[in-house]
């Protein structure tokens, strides 16, 4: 099958309801009237996107292709978070902006899972991102680079959709793709996927939202733009180092003063020992603070 040669409608605020008759293979899929019926009995529906190479086979451009047709609000790029479970997240809450119905993507999901935070916690956090707070009938697209990605870091419990695009033989996007259905065997307890159907989709490089989302994309992954959205921990982990300092500093001065006023270094650190919520120190500790000029020196040793 060869990739839709249709137009894709350049008005991104429009609803989808007029794109659906552009595309029957989507429209008249297994996939759509899953979307469908979700989206009329009050429920979301979780999609993750992966190649069947490393790059370059249309991943994004698909996310993006889903997005515009089932997006009820009609779909614009600043609904999707580009290698950032945080971002993803902070989108999710956005009440006013990201109602039901509405699409939200999490691109370029394997550097999410930031290997500086430790691989298991980056992995819980797309998980959470991506799967949390399911009541609110927004429906997810990830994408991410192989099956294999998939199973070490989401299950069926995290995605409902499992879409594998193709390439041609020359390794181009052929715009077709295979639909797998992610289910979990209670009784066994471990999770499997089950073909469910061939679909193509359009080429739509030329589409405003494309483009402006692939600007980001190039932007953000070539350094030129960094995310402005911090996860919650690393807010958590800066406090705590600035509590720590700012206490550290003021034990360092309060025992200079204690020693400059007469106070043996012994009892100094007598006296900090008795103290409650202060951290004590030893004699010779406090004698290396005596032996600094400053607060930074002291703490360089």
């Amino acid at each position: 099958m060869a990739a839709a040669e249709h137009p894709v409608d350049d008005d991104i605020d429009a609803g989808p309801v007029g794109l659906w008759a552009q595309y029957p293979s989507l429209a008249e899929s297994k996939l759509f009237d899953e979307y469908v019926n979700r989206l009329v009995v009050g429920r979301d529906m979780h999609v993750i996107i992966t190649a069947s190479s490393e790059t370059g086979v249309g991943k994004t451009t698909l996310a993006v292709v889903l997005a515009i047709l089932w997006d009820q609000w009609g779909w614009q790029p600043f609904k999707a978070a580009i290698a950032s479970a945080p971002e993803y997240a902070v989108l999710y809450d956005d009440e006013e902006r990201v109602g039901p119905g509405s699409v939200l993507l999490l691109d370029e999901a394997e550097i999410a899972a930031d290997a500086r935070r430790g691989t298991s916690k980056g992995n819980v956090e797309v998980s959470q991102a991506f799967a949390g707070k399911r009541y609110r009938q927004v429906f997810g697209i990830m994408t991410a680079p192989s099956k294999k990605w998939v199973d070490q870091r989401l299950g069926s419990d995290a995605a409902d959709y499992w879409i594998q695009t193709q390439e041609t033989d020359r390794g181009r996007p052929k715009g077709e793709a295979i639909v797998y259905r992610l289910r979990t065997n209670e009784h066994y307890q471990t999770d499997y996927s089950k073909r469910y159907e061939v679909i193509e989709w359009p080429i739509l490089d030329s589409h405003p939202a494309f483009k402006q989302l692939d600007r980001r994309k190039r932007e953000r992954l070539s350094g030129e733009h960094t995310s402005p959205y911090v996860h919650r921990d690393e807010v958590n982990e800066m406090k705590k180092n600035w509590w720590n300092k700012a206490t550290s500093m003021t034990r360092y001065y309060i025992v200079k003063a204690m020693v400059q006023s007469g106070i043996t270094q012994t009892d100094a650190a007598e006296i900090l020992q008795r103290a409650e919520h202060v951290e004590g120190l030893s004699q010779q500790r406090i004698s290396q603070f005596m032996n600094t000029e400053s607060f930074e020196e002291a703490y360089k040793t």
